[in-house]
């Protein structure tokens, strides 16, 4: 390795996942402390939940056990009617606030309208009046107020566009003798006949694009008429006479919202003024045999919106759900810190990440390591199986002989005593072999390297990158030749 190549490692840490997987396994009594904290999180949950559960449904039953106490109090009759005239305000203040909110014409600002107009000429002899009506039920169709929806941009159901189409027939009428005046031989009269129409269509948007999508959405629909219409009416023909676009200033809609506003105001003074009135058992009375019939209502509407057809009491929680939804929650808070501690760690941790800088993996030789029992040892005995096979002392001794140089300098942590030990066994066996620390860290190995080759020696899991990249970055700068390392 020459002196130029010492900066071609890479900066980038590869991930081994077979050994990110075994680091993992071997964390099992953490595991198995995370899922039983994980357990304990959602019985918690599962406890809390129910608590809120039977807490909801208590004044349900309370309720109903006083509206049968409530069956024989006598109320005033006009009491009552004033009851029941609150009760109708209340559903009419309901639906009006419902439209207020979802109306389309509410959401139309009344100065800047803009309107479409496709007009029609139509004549069809004495079928005229008919085709007309055809004409006229094209707006009813319901998958047309879909399309138009779609359409116009406004977020509204499609019943609300109906609003804001339009369609006027205006037509002209000619005189025929009455045939049956005729026949009886009566004075003549005459009978208005229609002859030709005209059939405007009217649509409102938001904006010009919509708008004028939405008159060719009716176009489309016209002229599927007018294919019909040809083949069925000898003397029928439609010709398009008018499609225009145009922003107005429309107080017609200011009037409308106006008028919305100020039913909606009036709902609610009747209602506050009705319910003011009540006092005592009367009020009492009022909010369970009334104002509770909304709370039915909405949850019956709420199922009629889910397909339900009867009424079905909200289930009660699933401890078997919290409980695997505890436990998920944990497990992944446990992978989460593991597979962090896993990548902060420092420490080199594979034969692939000496590669990474460029080094030559010179021998593989198989350490004690930690001593594992139990469950631990099986793992242990597994991940060896998926590493490169070890070295033999003998092996490594023999490359180490056979390398292009005379005299080797083998650099280690010394005060590591697998790393000593190994080394002095590797010294015993190549007679031009000598020891010392790494010459980053001593100045005395440093002079001794000066004219000898190195040889690193790595203990995985004890020595780290920052040191093994900084005796790189020192061999670099003193032209040290640096032939690769013996890993542990």
């Amino acid at each position: 390795m020459n002196g130029n190549d010492y900066n071609m490692y890479e900066d980038e840490m590869e991930i081994d996942l077979i050994d990110l997987m075994f680091y993992l396994m071997r964390q099992w009594k953490t595991l198995i402390v995370a899922i039983v904290i994980g357990a304990l999180v959602g019985g918690g949950i599962y406890v809390v939940k129910k608590r809120s559960y039977d807490q909801s449904a208590m004044p349900v039953q309370e309720t109903e056990e006083e509206k049968e106490t409530l069956d024989d109090y006598v109320v005033d009759p006009d009491v009552k009617a004033n009851m029941e005239l609150a009760y109708q305000y209340r559903q009419l203040y309901w639906k009006q606030l419902e439209y207020n909110q979802k109306s389309v014409i509410m959401q139309l600002d009344p100065n800047a309208v803009y309107t479409g107009e496709l007009k029609y000429y139509m004549t069809a002899g004495d079928d005229t009046g008919l085709i007309s009506i055809l004409y006229q039920n094209i707006l009813g169709n319901r998958d047309l107020l879909t399309e138009l929806q779609e359409v116009s941009q406004l977020d509204c159901s499609p019943s609300y566009i109906q609003e804001l189409i339009s369609c006027s027939v205006n037509t002209e009428k000619d005189s025929q003798i009455n045939i049956n005046n005729v026949v009886s031989n009566t004075s003549e009269s005459a009978v208005p006949v229609e002859k030709n129409s005209v059939i405007t269509y009217t649509v409102v948007s938001i904006n010009e694009a919509s708008c004028e999508q939405m008159l060719q959405i009716i176009r489309e629909k016209v002229e599927e008429l007018n294919l019909e219409c040809e083949e069925n009416y000898e003397e029928y023909s439609a010709l398009e006479v008018n499609n225009a676009v145009r922003l107005l200033t429309n107080n017609d809609y200011l009037n409308k919202q106006r008028a919305h506003i100020d039913q909606l105001s009036s709902y609610l003074n009747n209602i506050r003024n009705l319910e003011a009135a009540f006092e005592g058992d009367d009020l009492h009375y009022y909010n369970l045999m009334y104002l509770s019939r909304e709370e039915e209502e909405d949850i019956e509407e709420s199922q009629e919106l889910l397909g339900e057809a009867e009424e079905t009491p909200a289930a009660p929680p699933d401890p078997v759900k919290w409980l695997v939804i505890g436990i998920f929650l944990l497990c992944v808070c446990w992978g989460g810190y593991y597979m962090l501690k896993y990548l902060l760690d420092k420490h080199i941790k594979t034969g692939d990440e000496i590669r990474s800088y460029q080094l030559a993996l010179i021998g593989y030789l198989e350490g004690h390591g930690p001593e594992y029992k139990g469950l631990n040892a099986k793992i242990e005995a597994m991940r060896r199986k998926t590493r490169e096979k070890a070295d033999t002392e003998e092996y490594v001794a023999a490359s180490l002989d056979a390398l292009d140089a005379h005299d080797i300098l083998i650099c280690g942590n010394r005060k590591d005593e697998e790393v000593q030990q190994v080394m002095e066994s590797l010294k015993s066996r190549c007679a031009h072999l000598e020891l010392s620390d790494y010459p980053g860290q001593d100045s005395g190995a440093l002079e001794r390297a000066g004219d000898k080759a190195i040889v690193f020696m790595v203990h995985l899991g004890a020595t780290t990158r920052a040191e093994l990249r900084r005796e790189l970055e020192v061999c670099r700068m003193q032209g040290i030749k640096v032939l690769g390392a013996v890993v542990i």
